[in-house]
């Protein structure tokens, strides 16, 4: 059998010789009642172990010869003792209470120990611990409406006309996304220049430098007034007459670019085509004999005739395509024809032109108060379909006359979207920015009201 223990060797003899003894049970008794009175000390004090024979007696440890004697007991290192009486040789328990970790990090379940979850640990990247951490550690982005004081333009001269319509051009996300993406393009043209202008307006209107937006506001202007002379002076225009010049221009540049990105193997589409372009039929017919004619004509807004007294948004709409007479010669003799005007399609952005400006009978200039009620909503029919339409800007005249006044803009704020439930608005007074909602700004401006952005839903 190899080595046997001292311990193993007695009890044995002991067994033998209880063995043939009468009574097997009373032997056995008495050699446990011996053996326990033999029991060393540290048995009694710290449990027996499982297996007897595997176990060395205290600290020292029997060596037999190839003779059957048995040499000097070797005593174990003094280490192994100091550690025998730290951890007092006990069994290790099935569960280990683990160390109470940082209030910060989740407690741990007790079926998982530091082991288990160690690789989990191990296992991840390092630049994705990295990224982790700087996620942690980013800047909260600051609110739209906390940036509304440097979203106002300068106006050291009379220039609030052009600062009113670029507000509202800059609150129509389509418009200016259509621009943005097709930069391959537009950038390689020299005679592109006022859409080059628009973008640097557009990137610097978070901008709290106000002598840089000065720049940037002078050099559009300068670039409309190089195709359109009755800009080029400081005095004060007709906000309407400025936007239809900016929308045509930026159009005429369609076919220029459209061959220009052809040789480059990419395509171009002109932004004012793509969201504010429309055709309307008008036809015409003699009141004698029936004969007529039709003609489509593409518009970037519409002018519509104001109600005596008032009246909706929706009514000036379908006063305009309501049936008109004019004097025409026919060939039949007639001098009386009917003439009327109808949606053949709807644009992605419907621009409606307010007459409050129009000559008295002595041919004088005046403005008209009558005020306008401002849908929030209104539904437009074509020939290709229907459409509703939301109200997402409004460029208003303040002023008791024609020729003396102050231009504003009011606009919905871009990166909320039409249907905010916070109905979250801005008042753009040059530069001074306000925020109000679009309620208020229907309410408040019917007698002021000038052009009318609505914006379709999709």
């Amino acid at each position: 059998m190899g080595k046997e223990s001292t311990a193993v060797i007695d009890v044995a003899d002991e067994l033998k010789q209880l063995n043939s003894s009468q009574s097997s049970a009373t032997a056995i008794d008495a050699v446990t009642k011996k053996k326990d009175e033999r029991q060393p000390w540290r048995y009694r004090l710290f449990g027996r172990p499982l297996k007897k024979e595997n176990l060395p007696k205290d600290n020292k440890q029997s060596v037999t010869t190839s003779d059957g004697k048995k040499s000097k007991e070797v005593k174990k290192p003094r280490w192994w003792m100091f550690w025998k009486k730290r951890c007092k040789v006990g069994p290790i328990p099935e569960e280990q209470k683990p160390k109470e970790e940082c209030h910060s990090k989740p407690k741990t379940p007790k079926h998982h120990t530091k082991k288990e979850e160690q690789p989990k640990q191990n296992n991840v990247p390092k630049d994705q611990l990295k990224r982790k951490k700087e996620v942690t550690v980013a800047p909260i982005k600051t609110p739209r409406y906390k940036q509304m004081s440097c979203l106002g333009f300068p106006n050291p001269v009379q220039i609030c006309y052009m600062n009113s319509c670029l507000q509202s051009l800059l609150t129509l996300v389509c418009f200016i996304r259509d621009i943005s993406q097709q930069q391959q393009v537009w950038s390689l043209s020299p005679n592109a220049s006022i859409i080059r202008s628009l973008i640097d307006i557009k990137e610097s209107h978070f901008s709290s430098n106000a002598r840089q937006k000065l720049c940037v506001l002078a050099a559009f202007k300068k670039v409309v007034s190089l195709r359109d002379s009755e800009f080029e002076d400081l005095t004060q225009k007709d906000a309407h007459e400025f936007l239809t010049s900016v929308l045509h221009q930026i159009r005429s540049l369609g076919q220029e670019l459209q061959v220009l990105a052809a040789s480059n193997g990419t395509t171009y589409s002109c932004p004012v085509e793509n969201n504010m372009v429309f055709k309307m039929l008008n036809t015409r017919k003699c009141k004698s004999c029936g004969t007529g004619s039709a003609r489509e004509e593409d518009f970037t807004n519409l002018s519509l005739d104001m109600i005596p007294g008032g009246g909706t948004v929706h009514e000036m709409i379908e006063d305009y395509q309501k049936e008109t007479e004019l004097e025409y010669l026919c060939k039949c003799g007639g001098t009386v024809s009917g003439q009327q005007s109808s949606f053949i399609n709807l644009p992605r952005v419907l621009v409606l032109h307010v007459k409050r400006f129009k000559y008295s009978p002595t041919y004088q200039l005046i403005k008209d108060h009558d005020p306008i009620v401002l849908s929030r909503e209104v539904v437009v029919s074509s020939k290709k379909g229907g459409g509703c339409y939301s109200l997402v800007s409004t460029v208003n005249h303040i002023g008791p006359t024609a020729t003396t006044g102050h231009y504003i803009c009011d606009g919905v704020d871009p990166d909320v979207g039409q249907r905010d439930p916070t109905d979250r608005w801005f008042t753009y007074n040059d530069a001074v920015v306000t925020e109000t909602s679009g309620a208020s700004v229907c309410d408040h401006r019917q007698r002021t009201s000038y052009i009318l952005f609505y914006q379709r839903q999709e």
